[in-house]
């Protein structure tokens, strides 16, 4: 028969029983934080079945390869007992643990500070089916009876939820994390700064959300040949010799297996790095990666998936900044500013690529310069040449012509490349007939200074190849072939004020100008007679 004093003791652990469950449902709805919960129910237990020392082991799911894969996460002492010295008997005990099915009791023999604990409740801590954890409760004399082990067994039953919830929780700031980097690249790209200030600024980002003492960024120099150091956030650190060869040899293999490459070592200054390849369109650009995590000895499984997700979307913000620097560096001076703005947009070809296309070009010399030239004082020399070729190349601009080159005071220009431009012989056209009203402007400002002759202009129209073209080390964009040969020596066959035109470029015109044809010609260089055309002017 059962008797008063047994039915009240029944009836105080389902009271206590009800009392954790509601305070775990409590700390559950009010505790985001993945560990403050586990810490926070860890305590509840602890007080619910009176043990004197309580431990909390979990899993480092995060860690890689089961580094640190068991730590000790809170230390609840009520005894004042605790020794760190005795972490790892604590730790073996945890381990077996983990293959509980379910809370145990168990004998144990560790002695803190003079006073040994013998009472063991052990039980793991799931969430998912997955174990990530061991709750350690200790007491030295007093045994943990039926109704605390009950107890616990109920209690962590009851918290499988609240754990899961807490892990999509962390998924999701993780998540967040990722988006929030991202969204701060996109603002670094968006500013349109100097190439080299925006790789610093996304390096630095990349350090700020992964906690890496340095990064860097690797990229393939103008040949696409050789690896070279363009971003670091610590360049003295990376420079010395140890630390370049284990960054190059890391950033190399992850280039050769177009895969992130992870490496730890125990000792030297790199002790941890993450290598991601920055490849796009199936091109491999470069490396991004990070050296040295903070507050630990390697980097996480988080923060491979943060470096991953952020290298695929900076090789699209440094591609097209390294495509942006190339085009302003190969038409920078060579294009008006619209033009500019205009070929940036441009994304389905390649336009430092050599292509065969209709080009009309434009050359522009001064008659007899060159012998005047060589009985000026230098100093006169260079005012006069800048007023003519300024004035000129305003126009050449204005008309969005791609200024070529200066050759001493003549000017050569062309049409229809980077950009597409339908009209492209009348535009060249139409800049003779404002080049020819320009220089006239300038003869005027020098004549009581200088008698300055007149201008002669020839222009051609045909097929010819557009592209960069030169050595490795210096490339210029230019245009190549028959016709702007022709057009040079139309040039030369001009006379003062005139503006000789090909007959294929007359044929393209001939509705919009006034032209005079001229006997054939033989030109230097140019096989068969020349048939061409002397502008007067514009209908």
């Amino acid at each position: 028969m059962t008797t008063v004093s047994a039915l009240q003791d029944q009836l105080k652990w389902k009271n206590r029983a009800l009392e954790l469950i509601l305070e775990i449902d409590r700390i559950r709805d009010s505790t985001e934080d993945e560990r403050g919960m586990m810490a926070a129910i860890m305590s509840t237990l602890t007080d619910a079945v009176e043990a004197e020392l309580g431990l909390l082991w979990v899993r480092d799911d995060d860690a890689l390869d089961g580094v640190d894969e068991l730590q000790l996460r809170t230390v609840l002492d009520r005894a004042s007992i605790y020794d760190s010295a005795s972490a790892g008997l604590f730790r073996d005990l945890a381990l077996r643990a983990m293959n509980q099915p379910t809370a145990a009791v168990s004998r144990a023999d560790v002695e803190l500070r003079g006073r040994r604990l013998t009472q063991c409740l052990t039980t793991p801590l799931r969430a998912g089916g997955v174990t990530f954890g061991v709750l350690l409760l200790l007491n030295a004399d007093r045994p943990f009876d039926g109704p605390e082990h009950d107890l616990v067994t109920n209690a962590i039953s009851q918290i499988d939820s609240a754990l899961q919830h807490a892990q999509a929780l962390r998924e999701l700031r993780r998540q967040k994390r990722e988006l929030e980097t991202i969204f701060h690249i996109d603002r670094i790209r968006d500013r349109q700064q100097d190439f080299q200030v925006m790789m610093d600024a996304v390096l630095a980002e990349i350090c700020r959300t992964i906690a890496a003492e340095t990064g860097f960024i690797m990229l393939y120099d103008r040949a696409g040949r050789e690896l070279e150091l363009r971003a670091a956030t610590d360049h003295d650190f990376l420079a010395t010799e140890d630390t370049a060869r284990v960054i190059r040899a890391t950033s190399e293999e992850a280039i050769a297996t177009a895969k992130l490459i992870r490496r730890e070592q125990p000792a030297g200054p790199v002790r941890a790095i993450l290598a991601v390849p920055l490849i796009l369109r199936d091109k491999l650009i470069g490396v991004v990666g990070v050296v040295n995590r903070q507050g630990r000895t390697a980097f996480t499984r988080t923060d491979v998936e943060l470096l991953t997700a952020i290298a695929s979307q900076i090789d699209t913000a440094i591609f097209e900044s390294l495509q942006n620097q190339r085009l302003r560096g190969a038409f920078g001076q060579c294009v008006g500013p619209q033009v500019m703005e205009r070929l940036l947009t441009i994304g389905d070809r390649d336009l430092l690529n050599g292509e065969r296309l209709p080009i009309t070009t434009l050359f522009s010399d001064i008659r007899g310069f060159t012998n005047m030239s060589e009985h000026l004082h230098p100093d006169l020399l260079q005012e006069v040449l800048n007023d003519h070729l300024s004035a000129l190349t305003e126009l050449v601009l204005k008309f969005e012509g791609t200024l070529d080159k200066y050759i001493g005071d003549c000017v050569m220009c062309f049409f229809n490349a980077p950009e597409r431009q339908l009209d492209h012989a009348l535009r060249a056209v139409r800049l003779a007939v404002d080049m020819q009203r320009a220089h006239h402007q300038v003869m005027e400002r020098w004549r009581e200074r200088l008698p300055l002759p007149p201008i002669g202009i020839g222009i051609s129209t045909g097929e010819v190849m557009a592209g960069n073209f030169g050595s490795v080390k210096r490339l210029e964009y230019t245009v190549i072939g028959h016709d702007v040969n022709l057009a040079a020596r139309l040039c030369g066959a001009a006379e003062a004020d005139q503006t000789l035109i090909s007959q294929a470029t007359y044929e393209l015109v001939k509705d919009f100008v006034a032209a005079d044809e001229l006997p054939l010609m033989h030109l230097k260089g140019i096989a068969g007679e020349v048939r061409c055309w002397n502008v007067r002017g514009l209908r």
